[in-house]
């Protein structure tokens, strides 16, 4: 299971940012994958993940335990990349 997540548009480099099932990010759409991947995103804490808050990440060493300056849109799962 896939957990996608669509972010506002600022003018960034990736708009979807797509977790395994333990919320791993395994890939960023459009670009910028390579940067992003292996970080960690809370999926299941409801309250952080809803639209409109900020999306909140952990990859060290860059961002430990906080937050992208971009909103999150919407969250939803699927069986397929």
């Amino acid at each position: 299971m896939y957990t996608f997540i669509t972010l506002e548009d600022n003018g960034q480099d990736f708009l979807t940012v797509v977790t395994d099932e333990h919320g791993k990010i395994v890939e960023t759409r459009p670009f910028q994958t390579d940067i992003w991947k292996g970080g960690i995103v809370p999926i299941t804490s409801l309250e952080m993940m809803a639209p409109g808050q900020p999306m909140p990440l952990h990859k060290p060493p860059h961002i430990n335990y906080g937050f992208l300056k971009h909103r999150i849109e919407k969250v939803y799962t699927s069986d397929t990349l």
